[in-house]
């Protein structure tokens, strides 16, 4: 018989680690290379990190009208993703009451049901049990079959749902159903933006998909500094005239900065502005502020003065993290057919960005282990990384919570 190892922090992570990771960002030390090294803690995360909180897992546009549903794996997890006659979005395990085979194996639409094609159980798109043929076996005499069966009850065999919410086109789930109600988890990120009016940002059908060959948190942290930016990045030009790193409580970590106008195709002066920025003083040289928020664990989304960026990243193991991309806009300007090539510069713009960033994050997760080999520290910018600092301390809130 074998024995499945239960792993805790303290087996990676050090008391002394952690106090030196809770020193300010100047002195402070940085997470040991085998947090993103080590599959077994991946392992960890995935039974105290992502279930517990709220999880990013899809768009809202993978499932756009009543009868859409699309599988769906994150960190190891199978959903299903639906779209109810309602319009509702559910999300149920991807697996049948029957005998645990997958359900829904490919994204499909205007269904009425779901089929396990393995013995035909059926479900509707509210994950009830609705036909389980043949289930009660045949009369041998006149060859009828009966699809029901003693001690079978349909009304308790239903898809097992998942708590989900739907906000700023994504998807998000809490898998262990304990978290905290999405409205007070969310709140922090609303309370930072107070003046952006939401309702303006509609979904353009643009999207990306890349992937980043490294852990999931390397991944995050990779975006949540400027440090890297003229060395990287050039084309975004100078460094921002404003730069700071936050954290909301256990939610984000974030950067805001403004910048001087760098030509990199990320905006258009042909675009709209959010509502409160038209008219801004930019009389400093400096552009509107920039905010992106990394929503722990997976989940970024970016507002700039004139579109928003909503990433997902997925923790496929410790060392591979897909990630997708949506692109926003602000009313019409989403959809205006003469806008369509000036989205797309705004896509290919962070397309670029990406592609210049997953190098550096294969390259600097293959030094994670050897790192730890020989003792080496990491260490952090104050000014510049101090959101990283930040967000290496929420995953050990979290995973201590």
């Amino acid at each position: 018989m074998s024995v499945t190892q239960t792993w805790s922090l303290d087996d990676f992570i050090s008391g002394e680690q952690i106090r030196r990771l809770r020193l300010p960002a100047n002195e402070a030390e940085g997470l040991p290379g085998r947090v993103y090294a080590d599959p077994a803690f991946f392992e960890l995360e995935r039974r105290q990190l992502f279930p517990r909180g709220w999880m990013a897992i899809a768009f809202e546009s993978d499932v756009p009208e009543p009868g859409d549903a699309v599988p769906i794996e994150i960190a190891g997890w199978n959903f299903i993703v639906a779209r109810n006659r309602n319009g509702d979005v559910k999300v149920f395990h991807n697996i049948c009451r029957h005998r645990t085979m997958t359900v829904l194996r490919e994204p499909c639409t205007k269904a009425q049901t779901l089929q396990c094609g393995w013995h035909g159980w059926t479900y509707d798109l509210n994950g009830r049990l609705i036909a389980t043929p043949d289930l009660g076996g045949m009369d041998e005499a006149t060859g009828k079959t009966s699809a029901e069966q003693p001690g079978i009850e349909k009304a308790g065999l239903g898809l097992r749902e998942v708590r989900s919410e739907t906000w700023m086109h994504f998807i998000f789930v809490n898998i262990d159903g304990q978290a905290e109600p999405f409205g007070t988890f969310i709140q922090p990120v609303l309370d930072r933006i107070p003046d952006h009016d939401l309702s303006q940002v509609k979904f353009s059908g643009l999207t990306t998909q890349a992937q980043f060959d490294g852990n999931w948190k390397l991944a995050m942290e990779t975006g949540c500094e400027d440090y890297h930016l003229p060395w990287v990045h050039p084309q975004v030009g100078p460094r921002s005239g404003v730069f700071r790193g936050e954290r909301g409580g256990n939610t984000y970590v974030s950067i805001a900065s403004r910048r001087a106008p760098s030509g990199d195709g990320r905006t258009s002066a042909n675009l709209r502005r959010f509502p409160h920025l038209e008219g801004f003083d930019d009389s400093d040289g400096l552009g509107p502020e920039i905010i992106l928020f990394f929503i722990v664990p997976n989940a970024i989304i970016s507002f700039l003065h004139d579109h928003v960026v909503t990433n997902i990243y997925n923790p496929v193991t410790h060392d591979r993290t897909p990630s997708r991309r949506a692109f926003h806009f602000l009313g019409d300007n989403a959809t205006d057919p003469r806008l369509q090539g000036v989205r797309e510069g705004v896509r290919d713009a962070w397309v670029a960005l990406g592609e210049q960033d997953f190098p550096l994050v294969r390259e600097v997760q293959s030094k994670q282990a050897q790192r730890d080999e020989l003792g080496l520290e990491t260490r952090f910018s104050a000014y510049w990384e101090s959101a990283v600092h930040h967000f290496q301390n929420v995953v050990v809130d979290r995973l201590t919570a």
